[in-house]
C-alpha cells in the first residue's frame, strides 16, 4: 500500500504545516528517492520588531524513523524572512531529500517560532518501494524549467532534478495571474515501451473541469520522465485535483496531487506583500538571527573569506557587533547595490543549505554538508555543468566525477571510501587551490573505472601521466 499521496497533506492552511511527500524510484541503487516539501505559513511565526520593520526567524527540525520507531534521519536548519511578507496567506517552502531502502517510514517536520517558542508539526507515513513501480508519484510545480549555463546553484526553492530545475511546493497555489500548472512524472519500464498519457483536473467534488487528449509517450529502458504543463486560467478558486493516468505497454496507473486555485483580490494582496518583502536589506536579513545562528552564519565564510578578514569576529564581541560585521562582510560583496536584495548573499547561504541538506556526511567522520569536499565544491562553484556518477561495482568503490566549464574547465574527482555510506572524499583535480591524492587510481581498484573516468573527461590517464586525447 502506498501511502505517500496526494491525501497525505493535512488539511487547510489554518492546521499549520502543509507537507508533501514525492517519492522516485533509483533503480541502481534498489532504493526510493524522497523529496519532501513543507509549506511554512508566515502567520504562525512572530517578528522580531513592531510591524513591518524587523524579521521571521524560525528552526526547521526534521526526522525520519523506520517502521519500529529507529530514527534512520534527523537534521535541523534555521532560515529568515522579512517580517512585510508576514500575512494570512504568505509561507515559505522548506525541502529536504533523502532515499529509503524498502519497508515503512514516518517523516516529522517540526518549525519553532524563534521569537515566540511557538511549534507547530505535521507528519507522513512513507513506503520505499520493494521493486521499480510503474511510476513515481505526481510533482506538481509553478515553474519547471531548464538548467542553463547560468545557474551555478539553483535559485531560492528550486531543486535540481536531472537536466531540469523545478520549483518547490507543498502544494501547488494558482492564482489568475500566474495560472499555469507544471508537473513532472518518472515512468519505469525494463524494455522501451510506448503508451499513453491523459490528464484530468477535477473539483473538490470530483466533477471534471478539464481533460487532455491522450499524448503519445515513449519510455526508454529504465525509465523516463514525463513533464509538461497546463494553462488553468478560468478556474473558478477553489481546490483541485491533477491526476495523471499513463497507459503504458498495457499497463495502466494514475498518480494525482492537489493544488489551489486563488481569487483575482486574493492575488494582488499577495503581490504587495511580496513588493514590501524584496525591500529585504543585509542589516534585515542578520537582524532576524540570535546568537547560535549569527555564529552558524558565519562558519561557511571561511570558504569565501580573504586572508585573516574573520579574525575580527570572535565569540566576545555582543550580538549587536555580530550583526554589523555580518552585514558589513556582505555589503561589500554585493555585486548589485542599487538593487534591494544583496542577491551574492543570498545565493551563498542557499548553496550552503543544499549542500548541507545533500552531501552531508555520517558515522565517525559526521560533518555538516558544506565542511564536505562535495560541499565545499558546490558552495564555492555552484553545481557542476557535467556530472558522471557511478555506484559500487564489485571491489570499485563508488565515485563522481563533476566538471565545470566556465569561467575555466575545472573538474574533480571524488571516492567514496566508506563504500556505500556517502562520505565523498576529493582525490583528484585540476583546480590548483584543492589537494588530492597521489594514489588516487589505486583507489579505484580497478582500472576500468580510471578508464571511465578518462573517457568522461576526455583525458587519458597512462602510467601516472595525464594526455589529452584530443
Amino acid at each position: 500500500m502506498a501511502l505517500a499521496h496526494p491525501e497525505q497533506a493535512p488539511g487547510p492552511p489554518e492546521a499549520g504545516l502543509i507537507l508533501r511527500a514525492v517519492r522516485s524510484y533509483r533503480a541502481e541503487q534498489g532504493r526510493t528517492e524522497v523529496n519532501a516539501f513543507v509549506q511554512v505559513p508566515y502567520e504562525v511565526l512572530e517578528p522580531t520588531g513592531e510591524g513591518n520593520t524587523g524579521s521571521l526567524s524560525y528552526r526547521v527540525g526534521v526526522k525520519v524513523t523506520d517502521s519500529t520507531g529507529l530514527t534512520l534521519l534527523q537534521q535541523s536548519w534555521q532560515n529568515h524572512a522579512p517580517a512585510a511578507v508576514r500575512g494570512p496567506s504568505a509561507f515559505a517552502v522548506e525541502m529536504v531529500r533523502f532515499s529509503l531502502a524498502p519497508g515503512r517510514y514516518n517523516l516529522e517536520v517540526n518549525v519553532e517560532d524563534s521569537v515566540s517558542g511557538r511549534k507547530v508539526g505535521s507528519s507522513v507515513g512513507l513506503e520505499g518501494y520493494a521493486g521499480a513501480p510503474p511510476a513515481s508519484d505526481l510533482l506538481l510545480s509553478p515553474q519547471i524549467r531548464p538548467v542553463t549555463a547560468g545557474d551555478t546553484v539553483p535559485r531560492a526553492a528550486e531543486l535540481r532534478w536531472g537536466q531540469m530545475l523545478v520549483t518547490a511546493a507543498a502544494r501547488l497555489e494558482l492564482t489568475p495571474l500566474r495560472a499555469m500548472a507544471y508537473y513532472l512524472l518518472e515512468a519505469y519500464a525494463a524494455q522501451e515501451a510506448t503508451g499513453t498519457l491523459t490528464m484530468k483536473v477535477m473539483d473538490s467534488a470530483g466533477k471534471v473541469m478539464t481533460t487532455t487528449a491522450g499524448t503519445p509517450v515513449t519510455v526508454p529502458a529504465g525509465g523516463g520522465v514525463l513533464k509538461g504543463q497546463l494553462d488553468l486560467n478560468g478556474l473558478p478558486p477553489g481546490r483541485y485535483t491533477m491526476s495523471a493516468a499513463l497507459d503504458l505497454g498495457g499497463q495502466a496507473v494514475e498518480r494525482a496531487a492537489g493544488f489551489a486555485m486563488a481569487g483575482l483580490d486574493e492575488t494582488l494582496e499577495k503581490d504587495v506583500a511580496r513588493r514590501e518583502a524584496s525591500k529585504g536589506t543585509d542589516e534585515g536579513y542578520f537582524e532576524a538571527m540570535d546568537e547560535q545562528a549569527l555564529d552558524a552564519a558565519k562558519q561557511p565564510l571561511q570558504l569565501i573569506a580573504e586572508g585573516a578578514e574573520l579574525s575580527k569576529y570572535s565569540k566576545d564581541l555582543s550580538l549587536r557587533a555580530k550583526r554589523r560585521y555580518l552585514a558589513e562582510f556582505w555589503q561589500k560583496r554585493d555585486q548589485t547595490p542599487s538593487s534591494a536584495t544583496n542577491e551574492t548573499r543570498q545565493r551563498f547561504y542557499d548553496a550552503v543549505t543544499y549542500a548541507d541538506r545533500t552531501y552531508g556526511e555520517k558515522g565517525r567522520r559526521a560533518a555538516p554538508g558544506w565542511k564536505t569536499d562535495r560541499g565545499r565544491i558546490y558552495v564555492r562553484n555552484g553545481a557542476p555543468e557535467e556530472m558522471l556518477q557511478r555506484p559500487q561495482a564489485g571491489r570499485s568503490p563508488p565515485y563522481e566525477v563533476w566538471r565545470f566549464r566556465s569561467p575555466k574547465d575545472r573538474y574533480y574527482v571524488f571516492i567514496d571510501r566508506a563504500s556505500g555510506l556517502g562520505n565523498f572524499q576529493l582525490v583528484y583535480s585540476n583546480d590548483v587551490k584543492e589537494n588530492g591524492q597521489p594514489n588516487w587510481k589505486e583507489l579505484l581498484h580497478k582500472e576500468e573505472a580510471v578508464i571511465d573516468i578518462g573517457r568522461f573527461l576526455g583525458i587519458e590517464f597512462r602510467s601516472g601521466e595525464i594526455r589529452d586525447r584530443f
